[in-house]
């Protein structure tokens, strides 16, 4: 596997398109943009990735990205494979969520992919 550098949020300055990420030829990721809503798409995670915090502080600490994405009339879909799990941004609607999160910019939508997919990291 070949070393390179991008920055984190690379993913947030295309506009439309499509992207798909594979390890040893199996797809891994899928990325595409419809419209003001960005879908990332995790088909599997082929790395482990350690030290990373629980799943109520990562669920806390999106709050400024989904609110910074609201401002700017843009969604995130993250799925787990194909499967809507959580919505940040414009296109949000919390419920229980907003309990939790203490954002409207925040949507669960399958709380029990969320954690498995949260599990992962």
């Amino acid at each position: 596997m070949k070393d390179f550098d991008l920055p984190a949020n690379f993913l947030s300055y295309l506009d439309k398109g499509k992207l798909s990420i594979t390890c040893d030829d199996e797809p891994t990721i899928n990325f595409r943009v419809e419209g003001s809503t960005k879908i990332i798409d995790i088909i599997d995670i082929p790395i482990e990735i350690n030290k990373m915090p629980g799943f109520l502080k990562q669920l806390s600490e999106a709050k400024e990205l989904a609110k910074d994405l609201a401002k700017k009339k843009t969604t995130i879909e993250v799925r787990f494979k194909g499967d809507i799990v959580l919505k940040l941004g414009e296109k949000a609607n919390p419920k229980l969520a907003k309990i939790v999160t203490r954002s409207g910019d925040i949507e669960i939508t399958d709380l029990r992919k969320l954690k498995k997919l949260s599990d992962v990291f």
